[in-house]
């Protein structure tokens, strides 16, 4: 997800601010999980006004005339009680390749030709339009009459190819805001790949599934340990002012071998060899294996997603605003922060937002009091 922000008043400036750095951050270092701290007044993971930190596609990768759900996380201080508007949207035209954006400038609108429009609430279901692998994928896009022809879109560094979304967030009259997220297109590979390498990603690769945090721990300094509930209004641990704890995020262990009746449709299964797994097809919430065609090398190659998980609080302060895990290091299925009460009484909130580099995505909340 992406922030194109618009309007001048100081809750929108203070947002730009932010997630300006984000993006300066994740270009500097698009595959890595390093730590950023952005040289900027305010951090990224303080959360003193409403804004969105994450949307959400579900299925998180999906063929062209597949019907996904769109989410959209709004972050806000405990007690704000302002109730932002959504405006959704598909992008159906390509960005110029020489653009270094998200999205096509027109589909940053509030209607036209170039958007197909999905609702207005919080979750909006669409169905992604059957030649998006010519919009943007490996196909050769369709050509405007009097108009040079267009060349098929770059894949990612995983070999992906995305459906944008756009939706237009209104916090207050006068403030409002473009953001964009992405549904991964199964497409194939595209050109320049020999039939039988064609063949075997086709039957080998499996759609992306959304990464999810299964449980947050945290640990004081003296060595206690509190697992944590998850998504509950119930604050689980209870924190003496400026206390420092770290908090650690577990996500689920992935099999690299196909295991029939462990729930995942692996590479190597299928609906006559497992159809306990691969009939309604799932794929696994931490560090999946996946195929990838390395164009460096003109071959097939078996990768590792990476992690990253993004930390937001109401309150306190994070010695990182991102955690997380290389693809060198996808064995490891944790990452942990350190966290800094407040000096004085409050209720905090807590969001993860959890990412795999195949631009899958999930979240989760919960309550820390400190009196």
């Amino acid at each position: 997800m992406v922030r194109v922000p618009m309007g001048t008043m100081s809750g929108a400036a203070r947002r730009s601010r932010r997630w300006l750095a984000i993006r300066y951050c994740i270009g500097m270092f698009p595959l890595a999980v390093v730590a950023c701290k952005p040289d900027l007044e305010g951090r990224p993971s303080l959360v003193d006004a409403p804004r969105v930190i994450a949307i959400r596609s579900t299925a998180a990768e999906i063929a062209p005339g597949g019907e996904v759900t769109y989410d959209v996380l709004v972050a806000k201080p405990v007690d704000d009680p302002s109730n932002p508007t959504f405006d959704w949207a598909l992008c159906l035209i390509q960005k110029p390749l020489a653009s270094s954006g998200p999205i096509s400038d027109e589909c940053l609108v509030q209607s036209g030709p170039a958007l197909s429009a999905l609702g207005s609430s919080e979750s909006v279901t669409a169905t992604i339009p059957k030649d998006s692998c010519q919009r943007f994928g490996p196909e050769t896009p369709p050509q405007k009459a009097g108009e040079p022809s267009l060349r098929a879109a770059d894949p990612d560094t995983t070999g992906g190819y995305y459906q944008p979304v756009r939706l237009l967030v209104g916090y207050n009259p006068g403030d409002t805001e473009y953001e964009v997220g992405v549904t991964r297109l199964l497409c194939g590979i595209g050109g320049g790949v020999t039939q039988e390498q064609s063949g075997t990603f086709n039957q080998d690769y499996r759609a992306n599934q959304n990464p999810r945090v299964e449980q947050v721990n945290l640990k004081r300094a003296s060595d206690e340990t509190v697992t944590l509930s998850l998504g509950s209004a119930d604050p689980a641990a209870s924190l003496s002012p400026g206390e420092v704890v770290t908090l650690e995020a577990i996500w689920p262990n992935c099999p690299l071998e196909a295991n029939c009746g462990d729930g995942i449709c692996e590479r190597g299964e299928d609906l006559k060899s497992c159809p306990s797994d691969c009939e309604n097809p799932q794929g696994c919430e931490g560090s999946e294996p996946y195929l990838s065609y390395d164009r460096a090398s003109q071959s097939l190659v078996n990768r590792r997603e990476s992690i990253r998980v993004s930390w937001y609080a109401t309150d306190g302060s994070f010695e990182h605003d991102r955690t997380g895990r290389a693809e060198s290091e996808a064995d490891a299925v944790n990452s942990s922060n350190t966290w800094t009460a407040p000096s004085h009484a409050a209720l905090v909130r807590v969001w993860l937002v959890i990412r795999d580099d195949r631009r899958g995505l999930n979240y989760t909340t919960f309550d820390l009091r400190i009196e």
